[in-house]
């Protein structure tokens, strides 16, 4: 098992307020699957995104990212698990724009201390094989939506990563390359790579091989609606509870 999610549970503080934003979440994914997390706007897919790539940590509950707990891991610790063991795609692809692609994509490999060559290897291959090879000395002004997000896979994929972790990475791409960019998602799964994306699409999300549904911070996994929806009604009167006595302490 690459990931596991016991009784996740992420609250903010507002003022005197405190916000629930993820409600016991359970979720597991096994080496090698392909699962989006499906939500609305507000439903809380980005804190979890955030949480599953150590980017933050819980209040409550565990996160185990292949093998080791994350709620318990130092800053530095987070840091390094986040560049041995994920790959990133953001919707707006992140690429640094006075950089190359393949310099772009060479960026994490010399966070991790690579000599040059071997780098410049594994960044060229990455990129080869996202169909970019004739692309490297391009700068991301003179590459297309697509091409952009295909340098971003490329970068996500160049160390070899644990887990592809992708935000949705349609987002910002027009049909066509969205689509491609979702083909190429699905290649790189069949290859072996574990995929986990985040998106508010529902033709997106039924590309992977596995979609669960994000609402109101609740995970609701297939055969468990009723549970979920029991869930919500509990952190509902909860809340309800509290800014009652809220209301009265003013």
């Amino acid at each position: 098992m690459i990931l596991e999610c016991r009784h996740i549970y992420k609250t903010y503080i507002q003022g005197k307020l405190e916000v629930p934003v993820l409600k016991d979440v359970n979720f597991c994914m096994d080496e090698g699957e392909y699962v989006a997390i499906m939500g609305p706007s507000g439903s809380g897919k980005s804190t979890l995104m955030n949480l599953i790539g150590c980017l933050d940590k819980p209040t409550r509950g565990e996160l185990f990212l292949d093998g080791k707990d994350v709620s318990r891991l130092s800053d530095n610790e987070l840091a390094d698990l986040r560049l041995e063991k994920i790959g990133f795609v953001f919707q707006n692809f992140q690429l640094l724009p006075y950089m190359t692609a393949l310099e772009n994509v060479e960026l994490p490999l010399t966070y991790a201390g690579l000599p040059k060559r071997e780098r410049q290897k594994l960044a060229g291959e990455a990129l080869e094989r996202v169909g970019l090879g004739e692309r490297m000395d391009f700068r991301p002004n003179q590459l297309s939506g697509g091409q952009k997000q295909r340098t971003a896979i490329a970068r996500a994929i160049a160390n070899h990563p644990k887990i592809i972790l992708a935000d949705e990475p349609t987002g910002a791409l027009d049909s066509k390359s969205g689509s491609q960019v979702m083909e190429l998602f699905q290649e790189l799964n069949r290859e072996g790579s574990t995929v986990l994306m985040i998106t508010h699409d529902a033709g997106v999300g039924a590309r992977a091989a596995r979609m669960v549904e994000i609402r109101d911070g609740i995970l609701y996994l297939p055969g468990q609606e009723a549970d979920a929806e029991r869930k919500l009604k509990e952190e509902e009167e909860k809340l309800a509870d509290r800014e009652g006595g809220t209301a009265d302490e003013t």
